[in-house]
């Protein structure tokens, strides 16, 4: 697998530039750029508001697979995004907290803060990524937070701490009301001063509605009774599984490792990451096994083993109804339906 640089991409990115057109201050964005090349066909909308929120709106059609090494930065940003279509996996080995590998897929909307890292982001031919992503500086959302339990659990730590840990959420699927504005922020009938009022008042109206959701998917998880102490202890836990996918211990087992009872283990997940351990562990699995189908190297039955499935017709069974495809349908390229 080849691996490209920021600068090894954008080189054969500019060479293999066969149009491109740029306009500035149109509809309230800063930059529109319409382009193609070797590796995607689209249009990329960005804008600086006057929030301190970077707003970023992709509409692509990819060409060829890639392999990006990113590099982020250790500003304290966090990082909101909207898939209405498309897949987006990622490597990045040995980060505390988050998983090796991860994908984002249509449909969802996710949350992260990884400040200071490296990671290894894939794309796949074939694809149409449309999606829109925001960059929030922490000191923005603190603006808001005069009250600490009122806003969403996992939020309370990037509050409270210098040096809040990483963590990287699925908080849930595009609304109905999300992906209208979506789309109202990506086309509207505004230009000049009104424009950038209006983009400013929908980036909010969409961030408010996915915090809600965060915690609405997690109803109690604003007034916890969980101690900072044992909130640590499921964060191990958690990092636990997520490196002992092939061979993972029971509840009981983790229960000793991280020194807390069967009880708060369990509140814990619900209330921090919204689904039981299992369920948890499950979606872990079933990540990194369409990860591993994506890259063709391995057999269904190989990939079912490296995540610690030893019956091949429950993990196809379970793999479907996560992803509305067939394991052996994922290996030979068809991207998911769900």
């Amino acid at each position: 697998m080849k691996v490209y640089t920021d600068a090894e991409y954008d080189r054969l990115y500019r060479e293999s530039l066969s149009c491109e057109q740029i306009e500035n201050n149109l509809r309230g964005f800063d930059l529109v750029r319409a382009a193609k090349s070797q590796w995607y066909e689209g249009q990329n909308c960005y804008a600086n508001l006057l929030s301190g929120i970077k707003l970023e709106f992709v509409d692509e059609q990819i060409f060829l697979d890639c392999h990006k090494l990113t590099e982020h930065c250790d500003c304290p940003i966090l990082t909101a995004k909207f898939y209405l279509s498309g897949y987006h996996s990622v490597i990045c080995p040995g980060i505390d907290g988050i998983a090796p590998e991860y994908a984002e897929t249509k449909g969802q909307n996710y949350l992260f803060y990884l400040p200071d890292i490296k990671e290894i982001e894939q794309f796949w031919a074939g694809d149409c990524l449309k999606l829109l992503r925001m960059e929030i500086d922490l000191a923005y959302i603190r603006n808001f937070a005069t009250e600490l339990n009122t806003i969403p659990k996992h939020l309370q730590a990037l509050i409270e701490n210098e040096n809040p840990q990483r963590f990287h959420f699925k908080v849930g699927g595009v609304t109905l009301q999300m992906q209208t504005i979506v789309e109202q922020i990506s086309c509207h009938p505004y230009h000049g001063a009104i424009a950038k009022m209006y983009l400013e008042a929908k980036v909010l109206e969409l961030l408010a509605l996915q915090l809600s959701q965060l915690s609405e998917s997690n109803p109690d998880a604003t007034n916890s009774t969980l101690k900072n102490k044992n909130i640590d202890r499921i964060y191990q836990a958690r990092d636990i599984l997520v490196n002992q996918l092939e061979n993972p211990p029971s509840i009981s087992e983790l229960t000793q490792q991280v020194g807390i009872s069967d009880f708060t283990l369990r509140r814990g997940f619900q209330e921090i990451f919204g689904t039981t351990v299992i369920g948890y562990l499950t979606s872990l699995r079933l990540e990194q096994a369409k990860l591993l189908l994506r890259e063709k190297k391995l057999s269904v039955a190989e990939v079912a083993n490296s995540v610690g499935y030893t019956h091949l017709g429950y993990f196809a069974k379970v793999f479907k109804r996560q992803f509305g495809i067939t394991p052996s349908e994922c290996l030979a390229g068809r991207l998911s339906s769900k």
